[in-house]
């Protein structure tokens, strides 16, 4: 998923664990993205200020062994299309 998610160009924060936090940048772009995912199905949590440092506003996901290929397809596909609309990637 690291991979996919930096492949379209999105900042995160490397690990060793199924946890990947996606870099959105702002409190309210944040809370769009968050929703639009949530309204597509794909459910993330939403780390704004104060919870984190101006600029680190971020969604956290989360993966495990369960999920299908086709499920990792079609949350990259989902972030892709949101974020492209958001002009978070490009």
């Amino acid at each position: 998923m690291r991979d996919g998610f930096r492949s379209q160009g999105f900042n995160i924060i490397e690990g060793e664990t199924g946890i990947v936090p996606v870099i959105i940048g702002d409190d309210p772009k944040t809370f769009t993205f968050w929703r639009a995912l949530f309204d597509a199905g794909v459910f993330v949590n939403a780390f704004i200020s104060p919870g984190v440092p101006n600029g680190m506003q971020m969604l956290r996901t989360s993966f495990m062994a369960s999920h299908e290929d086709k499920h990792l397809d079609r949350i990259l596909e989902v972030f892709g299309e949101i974020g492209r609309s958001l002009g978070v990637i490009h």
